[in-house]
């Protein structure tokens, strides 16, 4: 098997995986008690920017500064972009129904196909739109029954996580870096800077500090540390697709954690996604298999 094949084979798993560390933002935000949307959002972003610093270091041990010297607009722009989606984000979902919010980021496999083909020149396989449009269908199934307007502040929110989510693909595979974790760094300074000017409190019970630093470490630290790896490898159009496993894992997490049982709709689009991601993903591997034989 060829080094690319391994490559791009990490990389599938790497996404995949990052989509179950970013699917239990939902639950984490479920059972904060007190604080609010500012709050959650500084030490989030601290806890994230904190552990994306000690991965640098422990890759990159004396060159470690060399990462920051070596800046360029590619990675500010991933900053800009990554930042400010996670803050719409957690207020997309704190100002939103779950579904909504989910409902409106699977527009990213469409936007970051478009723009994998615009900016990069990547063609996206028949195939794959295909199973972009199948897993859209599926979630659909999940969501419809729950869509509302009355949600005007989330909705809005919500609109720009897709599109940040793309540009952030686009800006990974265009950019010369070995990876980009830097510039997720920066990411978590841009939106814990941005919630700084909010917060009027820091005090946080033990309980709601924790969840925010879990969310910092674990859900976006080592969720998006995922995404800009395994990013590098894999076509924009399939890494939009593929991000879709985590409103697959969402509902699971909530019924788990909190009893929502998941409706029937939620089951049936659930496992309509599952299938086109799989699908896809089998037949993107056979295909690159029998063109390196």
């Amino acid at each position: 098997m060829t080094n690319d094949r391994l490559l791009y084979r990490r990389g599938i798993l790497q996404l995949v995986a990052s989509g179950f560390f970013l699917s239990t933002s939902g639950i984490a935000l479920r059972i904060i008690e007190q604080a609010n949307s500012w709050q959650i959002l500084f030490y989030r972003s601290i806890a994230l920017s904190v552990t994306i610093l000690l991965i640098l270091v422990f890759q990159k041990r004396s060159r470690f500064f060399d990462e920051f010297r070596g800046l360029g607009w590619n990675d500010f722009l991933l900053a800009v972009f990554l930042g400010t989606g996670f803050v719409a984000y957690v207020f997309a979902l704190l100002h939103n129904t779950v579904a909504n919010a989910l409902f409106i980021f699977s527009c990213a496999p469409f936007i970051a196909g478009f723009l994998g083909w615009i900016l990069l020149g990547e063609r996206v396989a028949t195939r794959t739109w295909y199973a972009i449009g199948v897993a859209m269908v599926g979630l659909a199934v999940m969501v419809i029954s729950e869509l509302t307007v009355s949600h005007y502040l989330g909705t809005m929110l919500a609109l720009w996580i897709p599109i940040s989510y793309a540009a952030s693909i686009i800006a990974v595979r265009r950019s010369k870096r070995d990876n980009m974790l830097v510039a997720l760094c920066l990411a978590g300074i841009v939106a814990g800077g941005l919630s700084a000017i909010f917060v009027t409190d820091y005090a946080l019970t033990s309980r709601d500090l924790i969840i925010s630093l879990y969310l910092g470490v674990f859900q976006v630290g080592v969720g998006f540390t995922l995404v800009v790896l395994g990013s590098r490898y894999v076509p924009a159009a399939q890494v939009g697709l593929l991000a879709l496993v985590e409103p697959i894992l969402a509902p699971v997490w909530a019924w788990m954690g909190v009893g929502e049982v998941p409706g029937t709709a939620t089951i049936v689009g659930g496992t309509i996604i599952f299938l086109a991601i799989f699908s896809d993903g089998i037949l993107n591997i056979k295909s690159s298999d029998s063109q390196s034989a």
